[in-house]
């Protein structure tokens, strides 16, 4: 049965009409990316189906009884409730259907030992058992404790955040925090506006990953063009104030909105040259003999349903960057470099060159110094030690993905003119149209510019100071699906080397040549800082390879090592020191660990356990235990070896 439905919804944001008769079908485990771009209505839809917004006409329909899952744009806390308090709090629906399974079970081991089990009842609670068991299995199953860790490590709240007042965290702390019990809650319907905003790299493949193993529906708007390709079955695009659904992820659904536009391109063609014939034929013989005909045509002309005519907004804006100016093949060279803040120190001993023409990509998780690196390469911050030296007319370019540096009170063209004041009106209007501000729109005020707008403004002033290189933090943060692509083309159109910020994979896959990993575990000549050629999906499998052979190490020197002698005697027993994390027994521990938990997860799935109360209560608090004492074993394992 479907799980929601839209039927030609309106909505109007003042006199603006968002929604004009959109239409949407979502069925049970769909997985659906929204896209659109910027102020097209897509969170106005996610809100009018959660009911935080009223529809001005149409109708949405919700199956009945379906529990739907959402995380607020601005997520408060009250004090005293810790981050792991608010992320279990959504497990209360699926704690009550667990403890009333548990009582059902209860009830029919009762039964059970009764001289004389009533048939009649035995069959009403074995029915009410399977209900319940069914239902705790849609909430999201029996390891609750698990999946709440799982999933905080996964958003990357650090463990040491868990037990922390909610409402002391930064923003993006904050969001994750909402996230994460979003993600918990058992749910038939999950509504995600942008999940990956505050996620590092990490986190987004986890929350692909999560995204795709889901029982539930999921109806995402999301920029992130992967995951668009690997979380969803579908793509819905607000085109209009209509809704137009794609089968397949987002690169399919590029290649179909090309293939629809040169069909809609062609008929909107026929129908423009229909029209100018007809109106030849109606001038040559509305006055002549064959003026009955003429009156006949003219009047079918003014019935005519006139096409509009389409646009392939998908892959446009396109962005002109002009030329670089050249500079010596040098564009900087770092010593020793280390950097922080405050008494830490974040990394050290970075050594690091960047030629002519290089596309070098900074990537790591957050908090580990990515921005702190680029500032310190553009000469915007002062390293801790060591030093950057630039090449021979090297002149840097640096977008900060804040956009601070606009003054609210100004226009889009006096931003401009205040840094280039020399501008003529022409060459304002003509500079600024190579960024998509065109018309009027150069008279915009700066308050009232969206986040992609901000930071097309941000880019025109800054390729405007002619530099030779690029430093950019996080370029696409406030872009929209087209705008992305065009960017994307217009830096790889560019002469200059770049080095970026990004959590875009796919723009650090399509442009980059390069990839620099900060906080890198220690690992690498520099401290926190590794460098790797090729482009993200490059780094990524060397990653891989690198954690399959220090798995693959680590079986085999347990393999390896001989299992000690026992003591011969109790004097030699008690002078041996006592340490029952040494690494041998760790690696002991954790393979017995790993065959107990499939053990007991097996156990678990047998009739005569799990309906037996007393028994699947004693298998989940054992599967509880072994987790736990795995997961501890793993990090001290980690950490020793």
């Amino acid at each position: 049965m479907t799980l929601l439905v839209l039927t030609d919804v309106h909505k109007h944001h003042g006199p603006r009409e968002l929604l004009a008769g959109a239409s949407l079908q979502i069925d049970p485990g769909e997985k659906v990316g929204l896209v659109g771009p910027n102020g097209c209505g897509k969170t106005t839809l996610l809100r009018l189906i959660t009911g935080e917004e009223e529809a001005d006409g149409g109708h949405i329909a919700l199956r009945r009884g379906t529990r739907v899952a959402t995380v607020p744009q601005r997520p408060e806390f009250p004090p005293g409730e810790t981050v792991r308090a608010h992320v279990e709090s959504g497990l209360s629906e699926l704690r009550a259907a667990q403890a009333a399974h548990h009582a059902a079970s209860d009830a029919l081991d009762r039964l059970h030992a009764a001289p004389a089990p009533d048939a009649a009842e035995e069959r009403r609670l074995l029915a009410e058992q399977d209900r319940l068991a069914h239902e705790v299995e849609a909430l999201g199953g029996w390891h609750t404790t698990h999946r709440v860790e799982q999933v905080l490590a996964g958003v990357g709240l650090a463990a040491a955040l868990w037990d922390r007042e909610a409402h002391t965290l930064s923003g993006g702390e904050k969001s994750r925090t909402a996230l994460a019990r979003a993600l918990v809650v058992g749910h038939e319907l999950l509504l995600l506006d942008e999940p990956t905003n505050h996620l590092d790299l990490q986190g987004i493949e986890w929350i692909e990953d999560y995204l795709r193993g889901l029982p539930g529906a999921v109806l995402v708007v999301s920029h992130d063009r992967r995951l668009l390709d690997r979380a969803v079955t579908a793509i819905v695009e607000v085109h209009e104030g209509r809704l137009r659904r794609f089968p397949g992820g987002y690169t399919q659904y590029v290649q179909l909105k090309e293939e629809r536009y040169l069909a809609e391109r062609r008929a909107w063609e026929e129908q423009q040259e229909f029209i100018r014939r007809e109106d030849a034929f109606i001038r040559r013989y509305l006055a002549g003999q064959r003026a009955a005909e003429a009156r006949g045509r003219r009047t079918r002309l003014e019935r005519l349903e006139h096409l509009p005519e389409p646009r392939l907004d998908v892959r446009a804006p396109v962005l002109h960057l002009p030329e670089a100016v050249a500079g010596s093949d040098l564009v900087l060279e770092a010593e020793g470099l280390s950097g922080g803040y405050g008494s830490r120190t974040l990394f050290s001993g970075v050594s690091l060159r960047v030629g002519r023409a290089e596309r070098v990509g900074i990537v790591g998780r957050n908090g580990s110094g990515k921005t702190t690196l680029l500032k310190l390469l553009a000469g915007r911050a002062e390293p801790l030690e060591g030093g950057v030296r630039h090449g021979a007319r090297a002149t840097c370019g640096y977008y900060d993905q804040d956009t601070g540096g606009l003054l609210p009170d100004g226009t889009v063209q006096s931003e401009l003119r205040r840094v280039f004041g020399k501008l003529t009106d022409q060459e304002a209007r003509d500079w600024l149209a190579r960024f998509l501000f065109r018309g009027d729109e150069i008279d915009k005020p700066v308050a009232a510019l969206s986040g992609g707008e901000r930071a097309r403004l941000c880019l025109a002033r800054l390729i405007r100071g002619g530099p030779t290189w690029l430093a950019l933090d996080e370029p696409t943060n406030h872009l929209d699906l087209p705008g992305t692509t065009a960017l994307e083309e217009a830096l790889s159109e560019f002469q200059g080397a770049i080095v970026l910020v990004s959590h875009d994979r796919q723009l650090l896959d399509d442009l980059c040549t390069r990839i620099v990993e900060v906080g890198a575990d220690g690992l690498g000549t520099a401290r926190g800082v590794r460098d790797f050629p090729g482009n993200y999906s490059a780094w990524r499998e060397r990653r891989q390879e690198e954690a399959a052979a220090r798995q693959d190490e680590r079986r085999a020197a347990a393999a390896r090592r001989p299992v000690k002698r026992e003591a011969t005697s109790a004097d030699e027993a008690a002078r041996r020191p006592r340490n029952p994390w040494k690494l041998e027994q760790l690696e002991r521990r954790i393979e017995q660990l790993e065959q107990e938990l499939a053990r007991l997860h097996a156990e678990c799935a047998r009739p005569e356990v799990y309906t037996s109360g007393d028994r699947m209560r004693d298998a989940t608090e054992r599967i509880g235990a072994a987790q736990a004492e795995l997961d501890s074993a793993l990090a001290e394992w980690e950490q020793r070896a």
